[in-house]
């Protein structure tokens, strides 16, 4: 066990493999400088029902991990072994998997039921609860930031009336070469 509650000697990575990740632009940018790659290394844009749109009354587009072909895994899952993986930009993750598998529930700190793994795979008395509560408050923070920033760019997009290119929403997202 770890502070996550969790036997990590027995992580398969199935989360990494199941679930499509979304990100935020506070979790892009932390990758982008933690791993020195450019956003669009590792994100790809999926039609949503908030999001960026590429031009004016395009349809919505948000940033989502992009996935392996080989095992559908997450671009950064590493297979070490059979039956075992681990995350390539820990340190850098986004929130939504740092925070896995737990939900804020009537402002308490909850397994999720839904878990590939199973909530009995978890114990909540052994995990950190304090940070996990921190975190999922940063998560929330940082989705409401994505989202001011998502309307940002998209009367970006109307006020100029032209269609953008994925590369100047990365780069809107690393916060650089955009001028609005």
């Amino acid at each position: 066990m770890n502070g996550s509650g969790v036997n990590v000697a027995g992580c398969a990575g199935e989360c990494c493999r199941k679930y499509k990740v979304g990100v935020t632009v506070s979790d892009g940018r932390r990758i982008a400088a933690g791993a020195a790659l450019h956003p669009e290394e590792f994100i790809t844009l999926l039609e949503d029902d908030e999001g960026f749109r590429l031009r004016p009354d395009g349809p919505a587009l948000d940033l989502y991990l992009v996935r392996k072909p080989k095992n559908r895994g997450c671009v950064f899952l590493m297979e070490l072994a059979p039956g075992k993986a681990r995350c390539g930009v820990y340190a850098h993750r986004p929130l939504v998997c740092s925070n896995f598998p737990t939900k804020l529930e009537r402002g308490a700190v909850a397994i999720r039921q839904d878990t590939v793994c199973g909530p009995d795979s978890w114990n909540l008395a052994a995990m950190e609860l304090t940070t996990y509560r921190r975190d999922l408050e940063r998560n929330r923070a940082a989705w409401a930031e994505h989202l001011r920033l998502v309307g940002e760019w998209n009367a970006a997009v109307d006020a100029d009336k032209r269609e953008k290119t994925p590369r100047e929403l990365y780069d809107f997202v690393l916060g650089s070469a955009w001028t609005g």
